[in-house]
Order: C-alpha cells, then sequence, then structure tokens
C-alpha cells in the first residue's frame, strides 16, 4: 500500500476512535468521607481505600522495549498491595522528537550554549494527530484488560488497572497529587440536584447536571477513568 492509501485509511479508521478523555472527579460520591476510589468508566476496574492511609503518589514514564508505559503508583499504609494505573503505548513520531530535543539541549548546554537555541526537531501536526487516532484503537481493543507475566512485569500483591491514555493518568495524577498537599482543586458536587441556585455547573458520566465546587481532600473523592 502507497504512503497516500495508507494515510487515507488510517484517516477512515481514526474516526472510530475515542476522541475525549472521559476523567472526572466527584465529590460525595461516596458516603463515608474518609473513603476515596477510583474506578474505570464501563468496566469492572475499581479501587476503594481510605484517604489517611495513602503514603505516596507517584508518576513514571518507562519503556518495556516494544511500548512505552506511563505509570501512577499509589502505596497504602499498613497495605502489602501497590495500586498501578497505567497505560501503554507504541513509540511515535512525538517521543522521539521529544527525545531528540532533550539531547540537543543537552549537548547545546555541555558546550557552554544557551540550550534554548538549540535546534528544535518539529512534530507534524497531522501525523501526531493520526498516531494518537490509531493507538486509542488498537488500545481501546484491550483497553479493560491488564496484561500480568509473572514474575517478568508485575507481582502478586499489586493491583492493575490499565487506562486509554496518558493525559487521563497526567489528569489523575495532578489532581489527586494537589489534594495530598493540601490545595483546592474543582470537582463535581455529587450531593447537587440540576439547576440548584445558578451555581456552575458540570454533566456528569451519566448525562446529569451537577455544581462544581471547591475542595482541598481527597476523602470522599470517586475518581473516574476511562
Amino acid at each position: 500500500m502507497n504512503p497516500q492509501a495508507l494515510a487515507a485509511a488510517l484517516l477512515a479508521t481514526a474516526a472510530l476512535a475515542p476522541q475525549a478523555d472521559a476523567f472526572q472527579m466527584t465529590k460525595k460520591a461516596i458516603k463515608n468521607q474518609g473513603i476515596f476510589g477510583i474506578k474505570v468508566a464501563n468496566t469492572d476496574m475499581a479501587f476503594y481505600g481510605r484517604a489517611d492511609a495513602i503514603l505516596s503518589i507517584s508518576f513514571q514514564e518507562y519503556t518495556t522495549g516494544s511500548f512505552i508505559v506511563a505509570e501512577v503508583v499509589i502505596d497504602m499504609k499498613d497495605s502489602n498491595q501497590q495500586l498501578r494505573i497505567y497505560s501503554a503505548r507504541p513509540p511515535g513520531s512525538a517521543d522521539i522528537a521529544n527525545r531528540a530535543n532533550r539531547a540537543s539541549s543537552a549537548n547545546s548546554q555541555n558546550r557552554g550554549l544557551d540550550p534554548k537555541d538549540a535546534s528544535k526537531l518539529p512534530i507534524p501536526s497531522q501525523l501526531a494527530s493520526i498516531e494518537s487516532k490509531v493507538n486509542n484503537i488498537v488500545s481501546g481493543s484491550t483497553g479493560d484488560i491488564v496484561v500480568k507475566t509473572y514474575p517478568t512485569t508485575t507481582h502478586a500483591k499489586t493491583v492493575e488497572m490499565v487506562v486509554l491514555t496518558k493525559a487521563e493518568l497526567q489528569q489523575l495524577y495532578s489532581k489527586m497529587i494537589t489534594l495530598y498537599t493540601g490545595f483546592e482543586v474543582e470537582a463535581v458536587d455529587g450531593a447537587s440536584v440540576e439547576g440548584s441556585n445558578g451555581a456552575t455547573t458540570a454533566t456528569t458520566a451519566t448525562g446529569a447536571t451537577a455544581t462544581k465546587i471547591k475542595i482541598n481532600q481527597i476523602g470522599g473523592v470517586l475518581f473516574t477513568l476511562e
């Protein structure tokens, strides 16, 4: 297949791919305000734990050789289980360009030059868009299946969830770290009703309209990922 035909086929197929992340935070979705939850929409994957038992929340990205894995890890106090939430994707042009640009900047700095003046490798927007949509299709076909290869990739004391995109993991990590360190973020008020006093509203995953509120605690929050 020539390049033009391949691009056309990919674009046609990409129309079937998910176009938006479904990350959402809902306060008061859990009656016990000392508990937090994380679930993946339209799957059976879920985790609930005590908010005051969170020891650490981390984000990392690494390669397995065939895939680039983005991962959020949550460690819980007095538990021998570790929660891992990850997304895997094949390396693409954006990854190659990013690493090349970082190497170029480091090389300039080592030579005593301003790294900001280093040449940057551009990422063609159309190519990046096609790659993103095709990767969504590939990951979407097995997006709710965690693959464990004992003992190479994991161990028995991990609870694992897989999500479609790195972007959603970054949203989850950013919001959780903000709350974990005591700062405010905006969340959907799970106890609100449609049209309450003209307050700021948001559409929930079920299509209902709810008020958005400021919160600074993880307890009582349900984090929903696609």
